[in-house]
């Protein structure tokens, strides 16, 4: 599957399995991982998984007009096993927001330390209406597997190149087809960066990808805290 051709829930079939493998990790044998990257109107980017037998059978990728339109997307989807937000998951209440999280990015990749914005000086699309749909999906399903992702970062640290989609899209949808294992052609941006969110949840929920970048260390709790609104979340990292 290529893209989804009209707006549509990604999958209605049966629920999710997921077995222990001998690892000790999680193994997705049927399921749908949902990506998202939250813009403003129109620019709304969301992506399926769809698992089945324990691979990647089919991604779907859509571009859609407001936050309510991608719970409208997902919500049909009775076999949800993660989701993958590009999107403030947690706050912090210290100087510019700044949280461990994104301090580490920022000394880990000095070549793209710019992308990693103070959580102050991000735009409200992307932090509003991030949060507004994970916080709406855990209301229904309190136990939903969810990491946040920075699509822009985590393109560098498994390509060692920078984003730049309107220059480079060919090549960066031939590398999302290599991560995915499946062909997958992309619109734009926001597509994009739902389809590498949905990566980075499906390699977090099965143990791929085992360090979380919120448990990098915060300040003193007399210089910050994290808040959770949506509850325990992650952020899954491949380095």
């Amino acid at each position: 599957m290529v893209r989804a051709a009209e707006a549509g829930s990604p999958n209605k079939s049966s629920h999710a399995k997921v077995l222990p493998n001998q690892g000790g990790t999680a193994m997705l044998e049927t399921g749908t991982v949902v990506g998202y990257d939250p813009g403003g109107n129109g620019k709304h980017g969301v992506s399926a998984i769809r698992i089945s037998g324990g691979a990647i059978s089919d991604v779907k990728v859509q571009t859609l007009d407001t936050a309510e339109a991608v719970l409208a997307w997902i919500e049909p989807t009775n076999d949800l096993v993660a989701i993958g937000i590009d999107t403030l998951s947690c706050w912090s209440t210290g100087y510019s927001g700044w949280r461990g999280a994104d301090r580490w990015l920022r000394k880990k990749y000095p070549n793209v330390q710019r992308s990693v914005v103070s959580p102050n000086g991000l735009y409200g699309s992307m932090g509003l209406n991030g949060m507004a749909v994970l916080l709406s999906l855990r209301r229904q399903c309190p136990e939903l597997p969810a990491t946040e992702t920075h699509p822009k970062v985590l393109y560098w640290a498994l390509t060692g190149c920078k984003y730049d989609y309107l220059k480079t899209s060919e090549k960066m949808n031939a590398e999302l087809c290599r991560f995915l294992g499946r062909k997958v052609a992309t619109a734009n941006d926001h597509e994009w960066d739902a389809c590498i969110s949905a990566v980075a949840a499906f390699n977090g929920s099965t143990g791929r990808w085992t360090h979380d970048l919120l448990e990098e260390e915060v300040l003193s709790t007399a210089q910050e805290r994290l808040v959770e609104p949506a509850g325990s979340v992650h952020y899954w990292w491949p380095e």
